[in-house]
């Protein structure tokens, strides 16, 4: 039954893959430029950890943790090419979009079926990118968004990753509250003191 559930529940977030990865493979062809080509990759891989995910040792239940992790994670699915690259610089923005997503792709492997949408105690990772920031994965999706935007600048696009952006800030502030309640990662909050960016944030 539960795997039933689940299933259900990865359909429509396959049927906005899909629509994303068309609408940008349809521009392919026009433009002969592979856009969004990390995008793509990344919100692939998400969309496929979301349907084997591990269940949590205790999770959130909060409205807003709900909605913030549903928009933040999936948000840039509603995003669409629009080929005219700032500046010009498009091989600059393919290339945060791949390094973003690759950063997501070792974040995602560090935490294995640990990986969840809502704030949630999976149990605490701090091997790999997590050595460095405690949110890593976040640090992937700011990449790989804003070299998608840059590439693909329109309202649309702008006013998308604008709120996505703000909704993660959300989720960190979210999970960061709920997974201080474990003494475990007090201690590696204590050790590891950036979020997001090194030295920054």
């Amino acid at each position: 039954m539960r795997a039933r559930v689940r299933l259900i529940m990865s359909l429509p977030v396959t049927a906005l893959w899909l629509l994303f990865a068309v609408a940008n493979f349809a521009t392919w062809r026009k433009t002969h430029v592979p856009l969004g080509l990390g995008a793509i990759a990344l919100e692939l891989v998400i969309a496929a950890l979301f349907v084997v995910r591990r269940a949590p040792l205790t999770t959130s239940r909060a409205p807003l943790a709900w909605s913030a992790a549903a928009v933040g994670t999936f948000g840039m699915l509603g995003a669409r090419p629009h080929y005219t690259p700032v500046g010009g610089l498009e091989p600059l923005y393919a290339a945060l979009q791949l390094v973003g997503a690759g950063l997501a792709v070792w974040a995602v492997a560090a935490l294995g079926r640990s990986f969840g949408l809502v704030a949630a105690n999976r149990g605490i990772r701090t091997h790999g990118p997590y050595r460095v920031v405690r949110h890593p994965l976040y640090a992937g999706y700011l990449l790989t968004e804003s070299g998608y935007v840059l590439e693909n600048p329109s309202l649309r696009n702008v006013l998308l990753v604008v709120l996505v952006m703000a909704v993660q800030g959300v989720r960190v502030v979210v999970e960061e509250r709920w997974l201080l309640g474990d003494p475990a990662y007090r201690t590696y909050a204590a050790t590891v003191r950036r979020r997001i960016v090194p030295g920054l944030l």
